[in-house]
Formats: structure tokens, C-alpha cells, sequence
């Protein structure tokens, strides 16, 4: 996991360069999707919102799993 750290520390630096995530229709703020991983260990959806400049990570998603609902967070 020691590669999945990395890339979320990487969002400090221009967290708005990642994708709105699909879950972002169900929630006020909008939320954003971070990919880690491939082949045959598979893609993590690593799943944050940007608030006042502060990066909050709700969640980290194997990429097969349905996308979150509202109950979930």
C-alpha cells in the first residue's frame, strides 16, 4: 500500500486534476475519483472531496465494486 499513499499524497498538489466520480450525482459536494493499480491486482478508485483547500479521503474502492451510495459514507 505503500504506492497507494503516494498517490494520495499527490493530491495536494492539484486535486483537480482527477475526475468527478460517478458518485458525485448523489451527494452535495462533489466528490472525486483518484485510480490506483493494474493488472492483475486490480484498479482502486480512491474516492476524496476538496474542501477550503483541505483534501478528505472518503473512501478507497476496488474499481469491480457498484459506486457508493449516500448510507454508505
Amino acid at each position: 500500500m505503500k504506492g497507494a499513499r503516494q498517490r494520495i499524497k499527490s493530491l495536494a498538489q492539484h486535486p483537480e486534476r482527477c475526475p468527478l466520480a460517478p458518485e458525485t450525482a448523489s451527494f452535495i459536494e462533489p466528490i472525486r475519483e483518484l485510480f490506483y493499480g493494474r493488472g492483475n491486482r486490480g484498479t482502486y478508485r480512491i474516492l476524496f472531496v476538496v474542501l477550503d483547500n483541505t483534501v478528505f479521503v472518503l473512501h478507497v474502492r476496488h474499481g469491480a465494486m457498484q459506486p457508493l451510495k449516500p448510507d454508505v459514507l
